[in-house]
């Protein structure tokens, strides 16, 4: 959890629309921060956030699948993975990622 609300509190790591997004030197500040706040390194930080951000997209994608038009309340898929509430900011995030066709 603490990994996930250090994240939270860069918006810089996740938000694609940010000006600086692709500014490297932001984005390694960003890390250094979140490495420091969960005690480990930048590189151990991000390879955790990677598998944390794989799991949440995996278990997303369920939870979306399982909502079909007239799906009833229990029939809804509700991930029990500990970190999936404190993720959750990152489904806006995902979504402002989706673009549609022209």
């Amino acid at each position: 959890l603490r990994l996930a609300n250090a994240v939270e509190r860069q918006p810089i790591i996740y938000t694609k629309s940010s000006r600086n997004y692709k500014n490297r030197n932001l984005q390694n500040d960003a890390w250094s921060c979140v490495a420091t706040e969960v005690g480990t390194t930048i590189v151990e930080a991000k390879r955790l956030w990677t598998n944390m951000l794989c799991s949440f997209r995996s278990y997303r994608s369920k939870e979306q699948q399982s909502m079909h038009t007239g799906a009833a309340y229990d029939e809804v898929f509700r991930p029990r993975w500990f970190t999936y509430e404190a993720m959750m900011f990152m489904a806006n995030a995902m979504e402002d990622n989706v673009h549609a066709d022209t």
